[in-house]
């Protein structure tokens, strides 16, 4: 199967990807129907073991319950993703993005190419990079180029605030090491209303946000707020 083309993973990946484990847990399937009434197109699972990151969520049945035609972005912030992959695959996510820092890093994206040609069907292999990794740490990782490149504004095992102007660099350079290959860009960490803009800066074509949305009082609103000043923003870097 042909990999999908840079006009195809745009369209399937642009806008807002929303954090679904910032809803409350017994209330996911409502979250991800109301997101989908709400216009959202991305449904975003941060998957952590406890070992790689402090926290821990949680695994494979959740992304297959949660199947209502929404993109499935799902995140492995695990210590070895290689040996998650093909579970996620199966449980229907349509983007798999695995760590740099991660040992087995490598062999995952293998994994995740590999899935998606047996089950024909296009996945994502993203590659996530913390802050604190310099960014020619991941060069041996980007031939073959990822599909998505998920730049983190904060690092969930140091407790400090995201760095979204820091973030926005990274992106951008990340970007031009990546031209050839137009993966798709996407920034994540500490993204609410007051810093979407930051966010949106370096035209990224995925925002990634959760609890600024599900732990809103009124979550819909928030939502749309998000979506519609990442348009905003969209509209006045095409502009300048």
């Amino acid at each position: 199967m042909a990999p999908p083309s840079n006009d195809q993973l745009k369209q399937r990946c642009s806008g807002i990807s929303a954090g679904i484990f910032a809803a409350p847990l017994g209330a996911l399937g409502s979250a991800v129907s109301d997101l989908a009434d709400w216009g959202g197109k991305i449904v975003h699972f941060d998957v952590m073991d406890g070992v790689f990151v402090p926290q821990m969520t949680a695994g494979a049945d959740f992304v297959a319950a949660l199947d209502t035609g929404l993109v499935r972005d799902v995140h492995l912030m695990v210590e070895d993703p290689a040996s998650k992959v093909a579970a996620f695959a199966r449980a229907g996510a349509d983007i798999i993005t695995v760590h740099a820092e991660a040992e087995s890093a490598p062999q995952a994206l293998a994994a995740i190419r590999a899935e998606s040609q047996r089950l024909d069907r296009p996945i994502l292999a993203g590659l996530a990079i913390m802050p604190g990794t310099p960014s020619e740490a991941i060069v041996p990782l980007l031939t073959p180029a990822p599909d998505l490149i998920l730049v983190l504004a904060l690092d969930p095992r140091d407790g400090n605030p995201a760095d979204l102007v820091t973030a926005t660099a990274r992106l951008e350079a990340l970007r031009q090491i990546t031209a050839s290959a137009h993966p798709v860009m996407a920034i994540d960490g500490g993204i609410t209303e007051h810093t979407i803009a930051a966010a949106a800066a370096g035209a990224p074509d995925i925002i990634v946000s959760g609890s600024a949305i599900f732990r809103a009082p009124d979550p819909k609103a928030a939502f749309q707020r998000l979506a519609a000043a990442a348009c905003a923003a969209e509209f006045e870097g095409e502009t300048a």
